[in-house]
């Protein structure tokens, strides 16, 4: 033994594998907890994740539609044809953890993957992307592992514990580890492709999963006549939401979007079209070189592409065209 072997690289493996054969890859773990990490890690290491798996979060929405039954398809009929096609292939799904005892039943020599993190980690990001309240998401976090600890007294089938912070340190040990425990022969190019995608602080991840993120937009052509106009919506709810006008980078004043606009009222857009926002400029009593965005309130992207300026008494437009203008 050599001193590297007391390092805590982060893995464990329950009840190791005593066949090489056909097999089920399970990421469980509680939400914000470092699922995605793995999940994408064998996604770029070459398991195959589910028909309609993709990134930032790599969960099959497929197959997590027909477990929650809000599809019309039957979970077993999805995974028998995943078996059908697959002799290994993985689903990464965090609300599933309270229905391990069923997988362990239904899905094929079920491998587990079960991910931790420290509850403060887990609730202070639920708090920052989904706004819940600290302590209850403390509480949340302890319950849901307290029920997986249950499980590992309980289950038969092999089990991978991970630490997600330990996976982001020791990267090679851990997929290596991984490689092992899912039966995969990952080329070098996948190795270093999983390498470079496991980050501390995934940024296409950290926008795409947060509640606040929404998407619209500041009608250009509206701000000579001095009129703020546009849409805007959220990107995971259709509730109407708070605009939020800043000056100088302070709020000057706020505005629901719920006004109908024809145009919008699209299945890929919004489904009541209820998403428009109008006010008059001339309100917010700004002077000439005043800086305005507008946002959608909570979110960290202004809908509008530039900022605005206001240039003189009835004359309004980006701050690209103001200084074109004024050099010229």
């Amino acid at each position: 033994m050599t001193a590297d072997a007391l390092i805590n690289k982060g893995v464990n493996i329950l009840n190791p594998a005593t066949d090489s054969g056909s097999r089920t890859i399970v990421v469980v773990g509680v939400a914000r907890g470092g699922t995605s990490i793995v999940a994408g890690a064998l996604h770029a290491l070459g398991l195959p994740m589910g028909d309609k798996c993709y990134g930032p979060v790599y969960e099959d929405l497929r197959l997590s539609l027909a477990f929650e039954s809000k599809s019309e398809e039957q979970f077993e009929d999805v995974v028998s044809e995943y078996n059908s096609v697959h002799s290994v292939w993985g689903w990464k799904r965090p609300s599933s953890i309270s229905q391990l005892d069923m997988l362990q039943e239904k899905l094929r020599n079920p491998h587990f993957i079960v991910v931790f993190r420290d509850l403060f980690s887990i609730a202070n990001r639920n708090s920052i992307s989904m706004k819940s309240d600290m302590r209850q998401g403390l509480q949340d976090a302890l319950d849901s592992y307290a029920s997986v600890v249950g499980f590992l007294h309980r289950v038969e089938s092999p089990v991978m514990l991970v630490s997600s912070d330990k996976v982001v340190r020791y990267k090679q040990a851990f997929l290596k580890g991984l490689s092992d425990f899912c039966g995969l022969e990952p080329t070098a190019t996948q190795m270093d492709k999983a390498s470079q995608f496991i980050s501390t602080e995934p940024k296409d991840y950290m926008d795409k999963t947060r509640i606040t993120k929404a998407r619209g937009a500041v009608n250009i052509k509206f701000l000579k006549t001095g009129v703020l106009k546009g849409w805007a919506r959220g990107i995971h709810h259709v509730n109407p939401v708070t605009v939020d006008v800043e000056v100088n980078g302070k709020i000057a004043a706020s505005l629901e979007a719920n006004i109908y606009r024809e145009h919008l009222h699209k299945p890929n857009v919004h489904p009541t079209g209820e998403c428009g926002y109008e006010m008059d400029l001339k309100q917010l009593g700004v002077m000439p070189k005043d800086v305005i965005n507008v946002r959608v309130r909570d979110d960290v992207i202004p809908l509008n592409s530039q900022p605005i300026q206001f240039n003189d008494l009835d004359r309004w437009m980006t701050v690209k065209e103001w200084h074109a203008e004024n050099q010229s």
